[in-house]
This record gives C-alpha cells, structure tokens and sequence, in this order.
C-alpha cells in the first residue's frame, strides 16, 4: 500500500497526466496500452518514490529507467529518448497508481470524452469579407504573399506556446491545417505553394527555437519531430512536382526559394542534419541549373569563416558540379564529422551508376567509418548506420567486381557488421576467415548449425579444433554437472577429428593437460569416466 503522505501528490499527478494525455489520438491511445501492458506484465522494479519523483526500471526489449516528475510531469525522462511520453513512463505511473488501486478508475476517467464548453460567438475571430481576400488560396500567386502568410499564420499560432513546449507540437498540426486549407487549386501551384510552405515553416521553427533559447533536451523532447515532418514534406512535394513541366512563371518563385533556402544553413546549428538535408534535397532536385550552383559554391567558398552547415552545403555543391578533388580534400579535412552525411552523397552516385566517382567517395568513407563508430558507441544507431553503409558499398562492389573494397568496410564497422560479413565469408567459402570472425565475435561451436559443421568438416576438418578447444575450455569453467557433460561430448568429438587427421597423440597429450589442470574438479572427472574418456587413470 501506498504510504498516506504521497497520496496527494499521486492524485495531482494522475491529473496532470490525464491533462497531458489526449483519449482521442490513436497515437496515444496505443502508449497508455503498451504502458499498460508492461505494468500488468510485473515488468516494472526498483520503484522509488519521494516527495519529488518517482523512478523505476522498465523490462523492455531493451531495459529502461524512467523518471517521473510529480509536481510537473512535462519534466520527466526516460532513457529511451522517446518523442513526448513513452510506454516506459505509463508503465510506472500506473505501478504506483496501483499501489493505490486506482488503475482502472484513472484509465475509465481518461477515457471518458471531455465535456465541451458552450461556444462563446462574440470571442470567434470572425473575418470580413476583405480579410478573407487576403487568403492565398482566393488570389494569384504570390511568392511574398505566401511568406507573410506562413508568418503571420505562425506567429499567431505559435507565440502563446513558444514559451509553453508542451504545446508546440499540437499547435503546429493546427498551422499545418491553416496553411494547407489555403493552398490553391491548381495542382502545380498547389505542391509549389506547400513545398515553399514547408521550408518557410522549417525557418521559422529554427528561429523560434533560437530565440527562446530552447535547450537541445526541450527539443527533442517535444518539437524534434516536426523538423522531421517537415523535411519528409519538402521530399514528398518534390516528388510530386517531378511529374510537372515547370511553367516560366515558377521561375521566380524559384529564385526566391534558392535564397530562402540558403538562410537555413546558418539559423540554428543544434538542427544541423535536418537543416543540410532540406538544403541538399532542394538543391538536389529543384535548383538544377549550372549557373545557380557556380553561383551559390562561389559564395559559399567566400565566407572568410564558414560554420560545419556551410562546410557540408559546399562539399555538396561541388558533388553536383563534379568538382570531385575539391570535395575529396574537403572531406578528408572534415574527416570523422562529415561521415553522417556522405551516404546521401554515395546514393545519388548509385543511382547514377557513376561507379569511378563513386569511388572516389567511398574510400575516405571507408577509411573513417571505424573512428566514427567508436564515437557515436550507441549501439542500434551504429547498427543501423552500419546497414545504410553496407547498402550504399553494395551496388559499386558488385558492378565492379571489387568485393576486397566490400570486405574492408565490414572488417571496418565490426562488431555492427558480423552478421553481413558472416554471410558474406561463407558464400565466398572462406571459412578461414569466417572461423577467425566467429573467434573474434567470441562465439563457440555451440552457435554453428549442424549444416554449417558439416560443411566445415568437408572442407578442412583442421578449422573445427579452434572452435572445440576454447568451447571446450569456457564449459569447463562453468563448473556445473550440465556443462562438464557438454564439455565431454564435445572432447569425444574432438577426439574423432583428431583421430581423422591421425592426430591421435595430440588429443592425448590435451586430455593428459586438461585432466591435470581439473585434478580438483572431481565431478568433471567422473563425467570423463561416465563418457570413456578415461579409464586407467582411475
């Protein structure tokens, strides 16, 4: 039971969550189950509770702590860095909640909708018929009008909870609807209008969070993903606009964009990679003539002190110009901190099929990857980092017939890449190799497949010993009935390669070594003598 004291303050929390927590999001609705599902499962320990917080171990997949924040639950954490709150949070409040026995009383108060309060007319803001003239979607297009659209849009929107984070997210779903009920009619100029709306929206986030001075922690934990959101806009909508013949009216609109876009890079550097990336797309796929692009490397190669962002857009710049050296020798001077973004570098030279260049770009890739891992030293992210690196080497190592080039990025991004190089070893059928991996990885003879044994022993049963002999040796030192047994079985396996390779008194002379080193492990050697490794020696 719950101690008197705290009761009060459980019941504030229990408030403020069911504030927080909106009953009609599917999204949400999906949480508050998983989180009670961890609950009702006991996969909640180590529960601490104080007049401050409450915190807590959460068995998940992979194990979480979780810090609960009673007095103002916008201030919790939790180690899986989820957006807003996670499961692992749910699952605690409802650990203590139910120390109370009021689980299922929160969950059916939080379900019922909430009472809606009676319209008050006189507070609509009601728009006369001039106001509504000023609507983009009623009126020709406008390059400067659309701006002071998003803007004013925004900052009325935005300016009650810029100082609120909480809220930032629900009020840019808002906008978002706002700015797309304006878009015009005319599908060309509709993807045109919401592309520029979302690159205008994404500046205007970055200078909102610069000039609140919002902590790296407050955005990712509330408003993180919209910045995402708004970089997979700026994606769709050039897809969409790519299936348009561009009228020599866009062109404008265009150039104005180009220098909009460009403002991006220098805003806000804690949203460094989404910032690149929106500018490396536009410029990618909608700012495609030469004479831009010398125009904007030339300004960009003069700034007398260029920041990492600027850096970065030049090496892309030059990618696009083909001006391959200059770009090489830039990014061997970025060395380790450039590496996140030279995949999206290695993807458009394999669309391309431009496999010289390619090249070019994967051998610095290639020669840093190692370092950045060990950097980074988070271990799914540099998982997943080392899967995109092994995609992007694939299609250049096969058209090229440079498979050592391959197998030098996987040797590279070990441990990320043993499953990859695994296969990629016994397909080759360097089982050499693949043995010395398998060492490497410190993973015995009990992980291979009978298969995989098989296939070893026809062709060179030598490449087992390794394996039975450190095996061997690791069940031994377990000192348990069950694993001197497996240790047996696998020394009378031992003892048939051996005898194969007529190597008999070399399995002797290891079991005399082995028995004389166990001399105090009486219940290995009575195993020995269950399995007829030894007589005499009784």
């Amino acid at each position: 039971m719950l101690h008197e004291q705290y009761l009060e303050h459980l019941s504030h929390c229990a408030k403020n969550f069911q504030e927080a927590l909106d009953s009609s999001d599917p999204l949400t609705q999906k949480i508050v189950e998983k989180g009670l599902l961890l609950y009702r499962q006991n996969y909640v320990s180590q529960v601490k509770l104080d007049d401050e917080t409450v915190t807590g171990i959460i068995q998940d997949v992979n194990p979480a702590k979780a810090m609960l924040n009673i007095h103002d639950i916008s201030m919790s954490t939790c180690t899986c860095f989820a957006e807003g709150y996670c499961r692992h949070q749910l699952a605690l409040f409802f650990s203590v909640l139910g120390q109370a026995g009021k689980v299922s009383t929160w969950l059916s108060d939080w379900r019922q909708p909430p009472k809606k309060a009676p319209v008050d007319l006189s507070s609509l803001p009601l728009m006369r018929a001039s106001d509504l003239l000023k609507n983009p979607a009623n009126k020709e297009p406008d390059y400067q009008e659309w701006v002071e659209f998003f803007t004013d849009t925004f900052q009325t929107l935005m300016e009650e909870n810029s100082n609120r984070p909480a809220g930032i997210s629900e009020t840019y779903y808002i906008y978002m609807r706002k700015l797309k009920n304006a878009a015009p009619q005319q599908n060309e100029w509709k993807y045109l209008y919401l592309l520029v709306g979302h690159v205008i929206t994404f500046k205007l986030f970055l200078s909102m969070s610069k000039d609140k001075n919002h902590a790296d922690g407050v955005i990712n934990r509330y408003y993180r993903h919209i910045f995402q959101d708004l970089l997979q806009g700026v994606q769709e909508y050039l897809n969409r606009l790519a299936n348009f013949t561009f009228p020599f009216s866009f062109d404008l609109f265009l150039e104005k964009l180009k220098d909009d876009s460009t403002e991006i890079l220098y805003i806000h550097e804690t949203i460094s990679f989404e910032s690149i990336q929106i500018y490396r797309v536009l410029w990618t796929n909608l700012f495609t003539k030469k004479q831009w692009r010398l125009d904007e490397l030339r300004k960009l190669e003069g700034i007398m002190s260029p920041i990492f962002t600027e850096k970065v857009a030049a090496v892309h710049l030059q990618v696009l110009l083909r001006e391959d050296a200059k770009a090489g020798h830039s990014i061997q001077e970025l060395q380790v901190e450039i590496m996140p973004y030279m995949l999206y570098w290695l993807d458009i030279l394999n669309s391309k099929r431009e496999w010289n260049r390619l090249e070019l770009y994967l051998t610095p890739f290639i020669q840093h990857i190692k370092s950045y891992l060990q950097q980074e030293n988070e271990f799914e992210f540099c998982h997943e980092f080392t899967s995109m690196s092994i995609r992007a080497a694939t299609p250049f190592c096969h058209a090229k017939n440079r498979l050592d080039i391959l197998e030098r990025l996987f040797m590279q991004a070990l441990p990320y890449s043993y499953r990859k190089y695994e296969d990629f070893l016994y397909e080759q059928k360097q089982f050499d190799k693949w043995i010395d991996l398998y060492t490497y990885m410190g993973l015995g003879i009990d992980m291979l497949s009978k298969e995989q044994i098989k296939t070893l022993q026809e062709h060179d049963q030598q490449l087992l010993l390794s394996l039975y002999h450190r095996s061997i040796q690791e069940h031994i030192e377990q000192k348990s009935r069950d694993h001197y047994r497996i240790a047996v079985r696998q020394m009378k396996k031992l003892r048939t390669i051996y005898k194969k390779l007529k190597k008999q008194q070399q399995f002797e002379l290891f079991l005399t070594m082995t028995l004389e080193r166990t001399k105090r492990l009486r219940a290995f050697h009575e195993e020995c003598r269950k399995g007829k490794l030894i007589h005499a020696e009784e």
